[in-house]
């Protein structure tokens, strides 16, 4: 009894030993007779039908192949064992259906990653169009305002002058009627003498008798005396605006501005809306002269300034608003230039726009000039 037992053991390891080293399924070619010992002596201990599938798990017995049937291990004849591949051309199958759904995940992914890319692209181009048509609408009005404007200033010069024209005229008519009828009276005619209305200077005459004008003392008013002057650091808000800037700490930008010698100058920032009406104050900023000033961290968007030119800066209180105002040198302009601060994502990272602005008065006869015909006045500078 024991050296049976011994006998299966080692019969179990054989198995194991030969199912690790040997996998596959085989079919019966016909019906097949499972034996407990590789040999016609052994036992029968269960029948395979002829076409049914067993694992072989080793063919090392001479004519004989140690298999699995079910739940149970046994010997069979390997002649009567046949290829069978359905497993195999399954399992490759499934292989090749898995590859194929991992390339259309990823092809899809992709064309998804595409279409969202375009998407972006698209809509940057549509916001880009928006604000261009915007800025050119506005440029256009601005144009048939001045024009308009310049039409009416050319009207009113047109009739003051004829107004004068024909004023003069009358007064050449009468002048030689007054003439004519002094001529038919004769040299006996005694004019009255006519007093000048403006003071003469220069007589020496000591004829009392002769009308002299007082001494004229002429002094010039300072329309602004009543005006408080203020001097601010460069970078600073002026008080008149009553703002504070808004800022967008993440962003690394600037607006770096140099001021030359011959002005100080206060810069108005405008992020442009969808319509004017929706334009936003973002920054104001006072730079001395011969300057160099950076305004940071400005928010994404496009922008245009308003800018003051001059010296000698004061501020009033104005119907319950103050308003500031340079007294020396003035000039105000509306820059054409647009400022896109909007950052733009590209294969090597983020894009983040920044501008240098150069800002003087040029030297005229007349005094100075700033070299842009987009001038505006105090009060539209003024407001917001």
């Amino acid at each position: 009894m024991k050296s049976i037992f011994t006998f299966i053991l080692l019969l179990v390891i054989t198995f194991s030993t030969a199912h690790a080293q040997s996998e596959q399924y085989l079919m019966s070619a016909q019906k097949l007779e499972v034996r407990s010992g590789p040999g016609l002596n052994f036992n029968t201990i269960a029948e395979v039908p002829q076409g049914t599938q067993v694992y072989v798990i080793s063919s090392g017995y001479g004519d004989w192949s140690a298999i699995q049937f079910k739940k149970m291990n046994g010997f069979v004849l390997t002649n009567l064992l046949t290829a069978d591949s359905r497993i195999a051309d399954a399992e490759a199958a499934a292989k090749e259906a898995a590859a194929k759904r991992e390339a259309a995940k990823a092809a899809a992914q992709a064309a998804i990653a595409q279409a969202q890319a375009a998407k972006r692209a698209a809509e940057e181009a549509a916001r880009r169009a928006i604000a261009d048509a915007e800025r050119l609408q506005r440029e256009a009005e601005a144009s048939a305002a001045k024009a308009i404007a310049d039409a009416e200033a050319a009207k009113k010069s047109k009739d003051a002058a004829a107004r004068r024209a024909a004023q003069e005229a009358e007064e050449t008519r009468r002048a030689v009627e007054e003439a004519n009828r002094r001529a038919a009276q004769g040299s006996s005619y005694a004019s009255t003498p006519i007093e000048s209305t403006t003071p003469s200077y220069g007589s020496s005459s000591s004829n009392t008798s002769s009308p002299k004008s007082t001494a004229i003392s002429v002094t010039r008013e300072d329309k602004y005396s009543s005006w408080e002057k203020k001097t601010y650091k460069s970078g600073a808000t002026p008080k008149s605006f009553n703002f504070k800037g808004k800022f967008d700490y993440k962003l690394d930008n600037y607006l770096k501005i140099k001021v030359g010698k011959n002005t100080e100058v206060v810069v108005k920032m405008y992020k442009m809306g969808k319509t004017a009406a929706q334009d936003e104050l973002v920054r104001v900023t006072y730079i001395n002269s011969s300057t160099t000033q950076f305004i940071r961290n400005v928010p994404e968007g496009e922008y245009y300034l308003k800018i003051a030119y001059g010296k000698d800066w004061r501020e009033k209180v104005v119907d319950g608003k103050k308003f500031g105002t340079f007294t020396k040198n003035a000039l105000y302009e509306k820059a054409p230039q647009i400022l896109d601060f909007n950052t733009v994502k590209t294969s090597k990272g983020i894009n983040v726009p920044s501008y240098n602005l150069t800002l003087d008065l040029q030297p005229s006869s007349g005094g100075y000039v700033t070299g842009s015909d987009d001038n505006i006045s105090a009060k539209a500078f003024n407001a917001n």
